[in-house]
């Protein structure tokens, strides 16, 4: 049984009610897919963001929570 027959055959089992997440889920992995590659700007803003997290900068959920009265 190749991928997509097996694809094909879950998608025969799964309960109908489970269809609208299922077919999120299969939306979510061809947006995935068709995004493109980060550019070089995109890796620097992770590195330096990364540098950040490493040096303490950075701001907990809980503290963000507190600052906003939520």
């Amino acid at each position: 049984m190749s991928a997509k027959e097996k694809l094909h055959h879950l998608v025969d089992l799964l309960p109908e009610e489970e269809f609208p997440t299922a077919s999120r889920f299969l939306q979510f992995l061809l947006d995935d897919a068709a995004d493109e590659s980060l550019s070089e700007e995109d890796w620097e803003a992770i590195r330096e963001g990364e540098t950040a997290i490493a040096r303490g900068d950075f701001t907990t959920l809980e503290d963000l929570k507190r600052e906003l009265n939520l």
